[in-house]
């Protein structure tokens, strides 16, 4: 290179290049409001209390023995309005399932009849005056409305809808039971093997209607109940009133 290039040649920009090499520091955080949470919706809140089946029962334990001295069925309605009420505030959860299908209504249903037909063949005589005495009426209409209709949807969703999807087929099965001799333990009076009696066998359709349950969903149990109930309180009532119409 020629003297007059080197003359020529410009110095490197010391500044410059160190301005360029040196990393900028982030700019400066801009501070921000947080926002206001808003506060958690009181309604599922309000239904934990029915997650706890046993609180429950003792409740609904507390309400049947302080009504012991009422009339049978005022005494059953009030029962079955606390069921209704637990329900209820369970259903603010949003954990209430029902799982409808025309098919499994018609399983249940089928599940339930298959079951209950031997026992209404062997014992009409003694499942009509079973039902005659428990719900302590002798109105057809009225036995209809509440072995079907009634008791069927308001144990069906508390018993399986509740107890049984919180704590289990067993424990489901066992309230269900013990609950039924809360009902009507006044009406049986108080022999003890009678009560054990109702006990068993409540507790055994309490495991067909859990099973019903876990098998085919909510609607499915709840029709099995219907259509047991029909065959061995209702249908016999019915071919009694029938028979004496006819002869």
């Amino acid at each position: 290179m020629s003297p007059d290039a080197r003359r020529t040649k410009r110095p490197r920009n010391r500044e410059y290049e160190t301005a360029e090499t040196v990393p900028m520091a982030p700019p400066a955080r801009q501070e921000t409001k947080s926002r206001p949470r808003r506060p958690a919706s009181s309604a599922p809140l309000a239904g934990q209390w029915a997650l706890n089946s046993r609180l429950g029962f003792l409740l609904l334990a507390g309400v049947g023995l302080a009504s012991a001295r009422l009339s049978h069925p005022v005494r059953l309605s009030l029962l079955w309005l606390v069921l209704l009420i637990m329900i209820l505030v369970y259903a603010q959860t949003g954990r209430l399932k029902s799982n409808y299908s025309l098919l499994n209504v018609g399983r249940g249903v089928l599940i339930g009849a298959a079951v209950a037909l031997p026992f209404y063949l062997f014992g009409r005589n003694f499942f009509q005056a079973t039902a005659l005495r428990l719900y302590g009426i002798d109105d057809l209409q009225v036995l209809l409305e509440r072995a079907v209709f009634i008791v069927p949807l308001l144990e069906g969703l508390y018993f399986r809808g509740i107890v049984q999807r919180e704590h289990g087929l067993v424990e489901g099965a066992l309230l269900f039971a013990l609950a039924q001799a809360l009902y009507f333990g006044p009406a049986v009076g108080l022999f003890s093997a009678v009560i054990a009696a109702l006990v068993v066998g409540m507790f055994l359709a309490g495991l067909l209607y859990g099973y019903l349950y876990q098998r085919y969903g909510l609607t499915a149990s709840i029709a099995g109940h219907v259509s047991v109930n029909l065959l061995l309180f209702v249908l016999p009532v019915v071919v009694d009133r029938l028979a004496r119409w006819l002869a």
